[in-house]
């Protein structure tokens, strides 16, 4: 997998967990099943006449969305070259994967990452979570914290952060000057593009 953006001096730009969010000039990568489905010529409408694919799923199949996503597993290593990148940018990722195989990931973040390089994560803030518990509601609050609706392990959340503990995983992980950030504010390129949720905590780590 090579990195995206190398050409005529551009930054080089690695999009985790994008999901259906694809971004120009970046390289968009995540594990939705939707790339396998993607790859079968005619799966995704055989899919949606069965009623096993809504109709907006149905027409990011049409336009090509998903083809354009490349596979890449956060808990496992990247299959990346070392220093490959310039950005790397993740937004409500981490608290989807296990407090090991978060850790993990922020590791092989800062492999791929060039000297300088600059790491941008969104996730759901803790403590604005736990300052909307209702103790008269607990049921919704939890339901809500690990979405637990969610039928696929992969889309309910394992963990949350505040500024601390995330500021700690990430010196963990070998990253220096981690700050918090506002939305669509710091040395991340792109972010009037690729960041579309305000209420999130935002931190910036560098390699």
């Amino acid at each position: 997998m090579k990195a995206s953006g190398n050409q005529n001096n551009q930054p080089r730009k690695l999009h985790l967990g994008c999901f259906d969010q694809v971004y120009e000039g970046w390289l968009n990568a995540d594990i939705t099943p939707h790339l396998f489905v993607a790859r079968v010529p005619g799966l995704a409408l055989l899919l949606r006449q069965a009623n096993l694919l809504s109709q907006q799923r149905y027409e990011q199949h049409r336009r090509g969305i998903f083809r354009k996503i490349r596979y890449l597993n956060a808990a496992r290593p990247f299959p990346l070259p070392a220093e490959g990148f310039d950005f790397v940018y993740c937004a409500h990722m981490l608290e989807h994967l296990e407090l090991a195989d978060a850790a993990f990931c922020m590791r092989q973040v800062h492999r791929v990452l060039r000297k300088g390089g600059i790491f941008r994560i969104a996730v759901p803030d803790l403590d604005e979570l736990i300052r909307r518990y209702d103790s008269s509601n607990p049921d919704e609050f939890l339901s809500e914290f690990f979405e637990a609706d969610q039928k696929l392990n992969k889309n309910r959340h394992h963990w949350h952060y505040n500024e601390i503990s995330l500021r700690r995983q990430l010196e963990s992980a070998g990253f220096t000057s981690a700050r918090r950030r506002r939305f669509r504010e710091g040395e991340c390129v792109d972010l009037s593009v690729v960041e579309n949720r305000p209420d999130s905590l935002f931190m910036e780590a560098r390699r």
